[in-house]
């Protein structure tokens, strides 16, 4: 959300029910042809980044110029269309995807690590890393670092600025996939789950300041650190306020974010 935000301008209040349905094709894939998430997002990327594709050459880019509240309103329109087009297909009841390493665990002395929390973070830190690098020291990073500096000045210098957009929110959206899959192994989805996903997302792009990307990566790792202290020490549901309450607390004392600039 980070990179569509700071290229488009664009806050997607759908980007939750985007990976849910990620997660979702991919229990489809796994209940027709028992394929692994981790397999199956060989076809959900492609298929999630044409979505994005023409998401927002359909949709978002005609109003792209609009109020915000207009964008907002879309994209929560768009949020409510995703959630009940999965409630209609796969039904309003939770269902998990099976996979073959959701019952593995690593040991290391004393501590168990389950094996798909392990790949999903180290996939994470190498995706960072890529997108780190495909920024900056490729051309198409170089582009997009030019419109999301000055759209103007890009477009002069023979930048298709559309084009980038296009392409940077079809690929925010393409990562989803392999989020979905990275998430999938021993969790419960159910279609209506796109919220929550969509709010620690923004959560994480707040206190990072909106635009400095690894102030966005530190804000996610606080909100991650948060809701999984919070839930394994604190009895109840109460451990699930702790990052809400941490998030508030950073806006009080940084209301432009842990890395934002008063304007």
């Amino acid at each position: 959300m980070c990179l569509t935000y700071n290229v488009s301008g664009i806050v997607n209040f759908a980007h939750g029910d985007f990976l849910t349905l990620a997660m979702f094709i991919a229990f489809a894939f796994q209940a027709a042809a028992a394929l692994d998430p981790y397999v199956s997002v060989a076809i959900t990327l492609p298929l999630l980044a044409l979505l994005g594709a023409l998401t927002y050459q359909h949709l978002l880019r005609p109003v792209a110029r609009s109020h915000a509240l207009v964008i907002i309103q879309l994209t929560l329109g768009l949020s409510f269309v995703l959630q009940n087009g999965l409630l209609m297909i796969f039904g309003g009841q939770p269902v998990r995807t099976p996979s073959a390493l959701e019952a593995s665990i690593l040991i290391v002395g004393d501590i168990f690590i389950r094996t798909p929390q392990l790949i999903a973070f180290c996939t994470s830190l190498a995706l960072t890393l890529v997108l780190f690098l495909v920024l900056g020291y490729t051309e198409t990073g170089r582009r997009i670092r030019a419109v999301h500096q000055n759209p103007q000045a890009a477009a002069l210098m023979g930048i298709d600025v559309p084009r980038v957009r296009t392409l940077t929110f079809a690929a925010g959206i393409g990562i989803l996939a392999i989020s979905g899959a990275l998430l999938l192994p021993g969790t419960t989805i159910w279609p209506a789950q796109g919220l929550r996903f969509t709010v620690i997302t923004l959560m994480a792009l707040i206190l990072g300041g909106m635009t400095d990307f690894a102030g966005v990566y530190i804000g996610a790792l606080v909100i991650g650190v948060a809701e999984v202290v919070g839930t394994g020490y604190v009895a109840g549901t109460t451990g699930m306020i702790l990052p809400y309450a941490i998030f508030i607390l950073v806006l009080l004392l940084r209301p432009n974010g842990l890395f934002g600039r008063a304007a």
